[in-house]
């Protein structure tokens, strides 16, 4: 993806586009659902100069504009993905690894459960799902 690209996409979120934000997205790009620390590891090492709060605050930022998404783990650490389609996650307990999962049969199944359950007070905007166990190869 190019600047002009994380440009556009950050101008059709109403995120502003700074040199910090466009660098932090690029290494999410870069990476594979990363931590905040591997997105640090990888900023830092193109500009020394950024801070730890300014890829963290970026992070959160671009979060709540929806241009990224969190992937919170069942060992509680949060990881950054930059595909925002719907699709599920794949999660191994002993590598840490994850991997996309799309499955648009699941998608409607959960989707039509949830509509003819008609929970009272709830409507549904998105679901997540994260399969837990081990990538073999």
């Amino acid at each position: 993806m190019s600047v002009n690209e994380i440009i556009e996409l950050f101008q059709s979120k109403g995120v502003k586009a700074t040199p910090q934000r466009i660098s932090v997205y690029e290494a999410l790009l870069s990476l594979k659902h990363p931590s905040a620390e591997m997105v640090l590891e990888r900023v830092k090492a193109i500009s020394p100069t950024t801070t730890v709060a300014t890829v963290y605050n970026t992070l959160d930022c671009l979060a709540k504009a929806g241009v990224i998404e969190k992937v919170l783990t069942v060992d509680n650490k949060m990881y950054f993905d930059t595909n925002v389609k719907r699709h599920y996650h794949l999660y191994s307990e002993d590598t840490h690894e994850i991997r996309d999962f799309y499955d648009d049969e699941l998608s409607g199944l959960i989707w039509t459960y949830i509509q003819n359950k008609k929970i009272q007070g709830f409507e549904l905007k998105d679901i997540k799902i994260q399969l837990i166990g081990d990538i073999n190869y």
